[in-house]
């Protein structure tokens, strides 16, 4: 399988300035780690994830502090209680944060909320792992562009139990700033890869036996009428556009969500919620009547 590389200078990134060093005003470090090398936002490797929000920022440094490769505070970060609590815990894991400029952290998204994260590292979905688990969701989402659409998915994916995210290398939004922020951690714990071919993932899964459903307003019957099996691909489309027909092809069926006005279509992110808690409710209860017949 191929190692996932979420670039942040790719082109769903905000674009990084060029302008010389601002001044860091590092304070010295208290621990025996070596200081993290002070750069300029034009100088921030492709291979990092750049974080920001508050919530994203602290599950960071909750899940994997060790890959962390550097934290930006803004000037008078120790007016605010949430900088503070990121200052804090940043230098329990030995991590010194340095000081710029708001108006350089606003290169990445005007909505940071006074901090960064930069982070070498992801979780990484394994194909024979989660093909042998017992019950699953994995999600195949066919060319989300908007970031705060693919945050939000992140988060519920998260909170539901989703095991894996499929999204296209191309014609998609990746792992962005803004991403981070509206996922509040959620990136932290959904393996998201990126790949050209949705095929070669669900031909493997289907083998193991996943059933693929793809949300569709030619769907024949409603998510509401689905005995959903323990393991499942949902497909979700384009926000504008839908599941593209090559996609369409690789799901066992197209379900459709019910609405009362046929005009107008569920927000892509509002439409994978509705999909995800379907799926646990039914896992979930399903589980509980297991549980319950073993208990007798």
């Amino acid at each position: 399988m191929k190692k996932n590389n979420f670039r942040s200078g790719n082109k769903n990134s905000q674009k990084h300035s060029s302008g010389g060093r601002p001044q860091s005003g590092n304070r010295p470090s208290g621990g025996g780690r070596p200081q993290h090398t002070s750069r300029s936002e034009n100088q921030i490797p492709r291979e990092w994830r750049i974080v920001v929000g508050n919530h994203a920022i602290k599950e960071v440094l909750s899940v994997r502090p060790k890959e962390v490769k550097g934290v930006w505070l803004k000037n008078g970060w120790e007016t605010s209680a949430d900088l503070r609590e990121i200052e804090e815990i940043a230098r329990k894991h030995r991590i010194t944060p340095e000081i710029r400029q708001e108006g350089v952290i606003d290169k990445f998204g005007s909505s940071h909320q006074g901090a960064a994260l930069f982070v070498d590292g992801a979780p990484g979905l394994d194909l024979d792992q989660v093909a042998n688990l017992d019950s699953s969701i994995i999600l195949m989402l066919d060319g989300i562009e908007d970031p705060h659409n693919l945050g939000a998915i992140l988060r519920t994916s998260w909170l539901t139990g989703v095991q894996g995210v499929l999204i296209p290398e191309d014609r998609a939004v990746g792992l962005t700033p803004t991403v981070h922020k509206v996922a509040c951690g959620g990136v932290e714990h959904v393996p998201v890869e990126e790949t050209t071919n949705f095929s070669k993932y669900t031909e493997q899964l289907k083998e193991k036996g996943y059933w693929v459903y793809g949300l569709s307003p030619r769907g024949k019957r409603s998510i509401f009428e689905l005995d959903l099996p323990e393991k499942v691909i949902w497909a979700i489309g384009a926000e504008d556009k839908g599941l593209r027909v090559t996609t369409e092809r690789l799901c066992d069926e197209l379900v459709f969500i019910p609405q009362t006005n046929a005009s107008a279509s569920f927000n892509a992110s509002v439409a994978t919620a509705m999909a995800l808690t379907e799926t646990l409710r039914q896992h979930t209860q399903r589980g509980n009547r297991k549980k319950s017949h073993s208990d007798e």
